[in-house]
């Protein structure tokens, strides 16, 4: 018994630097093991990040069907904040990743500490930015006037405290690059628990309704940034080391960061800005339409966390075997996560199209609200499955260091298909909100079967290609 526990205090203590050795040698010897390693822990960090939403409409729901509609009106907003968050940290964790693999860890430092001064200077830019022109836009988007006023009171919290979710987002991005993702998975879990008991207390006890949801979700992240910057800068527990010279601006190293961060974050900006559209087209059709659609894209983000986590675990798996010129075990990786996330799909989707109203009922009591959330899951959920596609090959491309191709499919998808299709259907040939969910569902077939024969194409053609640059 005295031998077991000194093997495990052995291992507690064992430097930071073997550890994060240890779980690369895991990847490196068998990729499947190594990619459920990275992948599970970031699947529940993921649910917590999630929880953050679903607390949050679960609450605000109890205020009304015009709170409801009010925060998922600010959604495309939050969206906006999270594309510039997972701009910089999806460059600084491929980067990461590629560097570690390479054995530069000079570079891995340099590309932490200078994700870290872009993620703070972003976030001052969005609070100024956001607090002066979010009243203008929000109130172009045609909901009734106390639908906006909720809107507002809402979204002004977020905007101010943006730091913290700056900070928390791109650090947790940085111990992915290193291959570490159960830490992230605990800070998130802190964030969400102190979330689930602030809102109850601001939202009804403090009778601060949509701010209050606000407030907690600021102070939740806070919290978790506090504790974060304690385990990096007290403990100094990461592989990255935060020195000074990590922390001196190096613009080689911030090009690299943004030849995939600027992609990824106009991406993720596209799909802000496909919600900013369709809940304008949604808008008229009602506020139990535009809180049907609010909810039914939270509960699809439930659903899509097997395939974020891999997606986010495939980035630094695809970075580290690039680095290290091993793309024989990138296919290995692709083919196993494609499989395993199918499967997972195919179970969502018959789910989803058997029991809608169970689903929505959760949220709200309100049967038309209900009635169009019905057809709105019974709509996307047979696409489901060929979902991991394109999320693979966007999350693969990132991985090898090419943002403008992950870009190429958010466009294809939203830009491209879903949102000029739903101006034509609905706009043009004044046809029901359902062609909306038809519309969005035709642009995920698209994007999945353009992004899978695309990066199939990219995988054939690595080869010597990989050894050029990481």
């Amino acid at each position: 018994m005295r031998s077991i526990l000194k093997k495990i205090s052995d291992l507690i203590r064992m430097p930071e630097e073997q550890q994060k050795n240890h779980r690369f040698k895991l990847l490196d010897m068998d990729p499947r093991k190594g990619m459920n390693k990275l992948a599970i822990p970031m699947i529940i960090a993921f649910l917590f990040q999630t929880g953050f939403n679903i607390v949050d409409t679960i609450f605000v729901g109890r205020l009304g069907a015009e709170a409801i509609a009010g925060v998922s009106l600010a959604f495309p907003f939050q969206m906006f904040i999270i594309s510039l968050c997972m701009g910089v940290g999806v460059g600084a964790q491929s980067l990461i990743a590629r560097s570690i693999g390479a054995n530069v860890r000079r570079d891995a430092n340099k590309a932490a500490g200078n994700a870290i001064v872009l993620a703070m200077l972003l976030s001052i830019v969005t609070t100024i930015v956001g607090l002066t022109v979010s009243p203008y836009l929000v109130s172009t988007l045609g909901a009734s006037a106390k639908v906006t006023d909720e809107c507002i009171r809402y979204l002004t919290p977020i905007l101010v405290g943006s730091i913290f979710m700056f900070l928390s987002i791109n650090f947790n991005f940085i111990f992915r690059g290193e291959g570490d993702t159960k830490r992230p998975m605990y800070f998130m879990a802190i964030g969400a628990v102190s979330n689930i008991i602030l809102d109850p207390i601001f939202i009804f006890t403090l009778d601060m309704g949509v701010a209050g949801a606000a407030y907690a979700t600021v102070i939740a992240r806070a919290i978790a940034t506090l504790i974060i910057f304690y385990d990096i800068f007290v403990r100094k527990r990461t592989y990255v080391r935060f020195n000074r010279e990590a922390f001196r601006l190096n613009f080689g190293i911030i090009r690299r960061i943004i030849d995939v961060g600027i992609p990824a974050s106009l991406a993720q900006l596209s799909l802000s800005m496909s919600l900013f559209f369709l809940n304008d087209m949604v808008s008229p059709f009602g506020d139990a339409a535009l809180a049907a659609f609010g909810i039914g894209f939270r509960v699809e983000s439930v659903v899509f966390l097997p395939m974020i986590g891999f997606s986010g675990a495939f980035v630094s798996a695809v970075g580290f075997f690039k680095g290290s010129h091993q793309p024989e075990k990138i296919n290995l990786i692709h083919r196993y996560s494609l499989k395993v996330l199918i499967l997972f799909m195919v179970v969502c989707s018959l789910l989803f199209y058997a029991f809608p109203e169970l689903i929505y009922n959760i949220f709200s009591s309100d049967t038309t609200v209900v009635g169009i959330g019905k057809d709105y899951l019974r709509t996307l959920s047979i696409f489901y499955p060929i979902l991991p596609f394109s999320l693979l090959a966007a999350s693969g491309f990132q991985g090898l260091g090419r943002g403008f191709p992950s870009l190429g499919l958010a466009l294809i998808r939203s830009g491209i298909v879903s949102v000029p299709l739903s101006f034509m259907f609905t706009m043009v040939y004044g046809m029901p909100v359902r062609y909306i969910w038809l519309s969005i569902a035709i642009g995920d077939a698209i994007s999945a079967l353009v992004g899978h024969l695309w990066f199939k194409k990219e995988l054939s053609g690595l080869g010597n290609d990989i050894t050029k640059n990481i």
